[in-house]
């Protein structure tokens, strides 16, 4: 049996994820490559690491309020990341595997709480 879970995004999910991706090729002028930081300020002209922790929240928050399972937003804050079927082959197998961490520390949380 695969441990793989597979999540449907509502398209308010699906919009902010666009909508992150537009800002980061807007300010950039690229699309976001796997070793990027997660936050970007859009008065330099590279990423910088240092709004990675204000960007993981927020980006926590987005999978919220769509309705995302409450895992997922876990993973999203921990790690930044969104994994999904479609993304990933692309991502570094540490990425990978700080996700899969995260969903598994989620249920961990989840039954000692």
């Amino acid at each position: 049996m695969s441990d793989t879970k597979m999540y449907r995004f509502n398209t308010e999910a699906l919009d902010a994820i666009r909508e992150l991706r537009r800002l980061f090729r807007r300010e950039m002028g690229r699309d976001p490559d796997p070793g990027d930081p997660c936050g970007f300020d859009p008065d330099l002209n590279e990423p910088q690491p240092e709004a990675e922790a204000r960007i993981k929240s927020f980006m926590g928050d987005i999978a919220d309020a769509a309705g995302l399972a409450p895992d997922l937003a876990y993973a999203i804050r921990k790690t930044g990341l969104l994994v999904t079927k479609n993304n990933q082959d692309g991502l570094e197998e540490n990425q990978r595997a700080a996700w899969k961490e995260a969903l598994a520390e989620y249920e961990t949380h989840k039954r000692t709480s």
